[in-house]
């Protein structure tokens, strides 16, 4: 059971789009007595957990793209889509945006370090491109060059 999942498509814009759809239509078949109106909410709702459950990867992904792009277009959604297509957030592959499994894994890591770590040393976030450094709490001014883009910071620990 903690595999099933492991292989699947999972849960990206459309789909989220499509459930929320389907749950708006089923309030409204609901409130307004409407039997037709529910058994389309429903079938969206279908089609959107088949969708999270898909293996075909490709064909979601492409779907996704597709929605994407068309949302771009309207101004209201026109920012948070921005028309690229790259809202893949399935498994662990490559194309993975924000959402992907590695970059999550590598927050959480992260976060258990700086909680494990957080009396003896103070973390900062290097202002050029945002790499967390950590360095010796207690050292008063000090000055910090980032490992990634040499960048030069005069800080307090």
């Amino acid at each position: 059971m903690q595999d099933f999942m492991k292989d699947r498509y999972g849960v990206d814009d459309l789909s989220c789009a499509l459930g929320a759809l389907g749950v708006v239509l089923t309030l409204v078949g609901t409130i307004f007595n409407l039997r037709v109106v529910s058994i389309v909410a429903l079938a969206i709702l279908i089609v959107a957990l088949l969708r999270s459950f898909s293996k075909n990867r490709d064909a979601r992904y492409s779907e996704n793209a597709a929605f994407r792009r068309m949302m771009a277009k309207l101004p209201f959604a026109g920012e948070r889509f921005g028309g690229d297509g790259s809202g893949y957030r399935g498994g662990g592959s490559s194309r993975g945006g924000a959402g992907s499994t590695e970059q999550l894994k590598r927050q959480a890591r992260t976060a258990k370090k700086m909680w494990k770590e957080r009396k003896t040393k103070a973390f900062l976030k290097c202002p050029n491109c945002g790499t967390m450094l950590s360095v010796p709490r207690g050292k008063g001014k000090i000055i910090v060059t980032c490992p990634k883009c040499h960048a030069h910071m005069e800080t307090k620990s």
